[in-house]
């Protein structure tokens, strides 16, 4: 069986503790496969040793590519700009803090057949209560304002790349990976999720429940919300293409 070509995307931000194993686990596991891909991390201002860590690992590990923002410009940025490099068939944006191995790739690249968004969402969030009813909200939001189910949106997701490129989106918070998905399931193109166990977690502070991007985020949904108010709502996607330009026989 055959799969698509995938370019692995990883958001990175004092992350000095984590990305050089991060970096190794997902050259270890896509090295041992005949799967076309390509590793491309953005360094968003990072103010450790982070920027150049990744630097010296492109230098042995083949088709690792770093991105580099002189200052700290966000997590939707640095998202946006790892989409724009993204060359191959599907997207597979993964944090960098160790909770996703990008090893469950492989476990999610067969439903690539039938979907064209996979979302890892997931199965146990390490979260405080406050950041818990947070994440509650932001994922019934887009079911109950604009009829579509996300999942878990702020997850790692497997995604077409041609979605990406199709939808110019108007959020300007982290709503934007909500808004994106939003976009894709009312053009026809088919999501669905793959539950996983995930790590908590070990270092860095995780910011998805700041004050302030909450607020952005729910003055996006009346901005989206006025965005599609004319929108036909249908089946208006491409023709999904027929075969792939890899496959997993070598995987370890």
């Amino acid at each position: 069986m055959s799969f698509p070509s995938i370019s692995v995307c990883l958001p990175v931000y004092n992350e000095e503790a984590t990305i050089t194993e991060v970096l190794q686990e997902a050259h270890e596991s896509l090295s041992r496969s005949t799967l076309k891909y390509e590793i491309i991390v953005c360094n968003d201002g990072s103010k450790d040793r982070t920027g150049t860590i990744v630097d010296n690992m492109t230098a042995f590990i083949p088709h690792l590519r770093a991105l580099h923002h002189p200052r700290n410009l966000g997590i939707c940025i640095s998202f946006e700009h790892l989409y724009s490099e993204a060359a191959n068939e599907f997207v597979f944006l993964n944090s960098s803090d160790r909770q996703w191995k990008t090893s469950i790739i492989f476990d999610m690249l067969p439903l690539t057949t039938d979907w064209d968004v996979i979302v890892a969402s997931r199965l146990n969030k390490h979260y405080g209560t406050m950041r818990r009813f947070v994440s509650w909200g932001f994922n019934k939001i887009p079911s109950i304002f604009f009829g579509a189910r996300t999942f878990d949106a702020g997850a790692v997701k497997l995604m077409r790349r041609e979605i990406i490129q199709r939808f110019t989106l108007v959020s300007r918070s982290p709503f934007a990976e909500a808004e994106r998905l939003i976009r894709a399931a009312r053009a026809g193109y088919r999501i669905t999720e793959f539950p996983v166990e995930i790590s908590a977690r070990q270092t860095g502070v995780a910011h998805g429940a700041n004050f302030g991007l909450v607020l952005r985020s729910l003055k996006d949904v009346p901005r989206v919300w006025w965005s599609l108010r004319s929108e036909p709502v249908g089946n208006s996607r491409v023709n999904r293409p027929t075969s792939h330009s890899g496959d997993l026989t070598k995987r370890a």
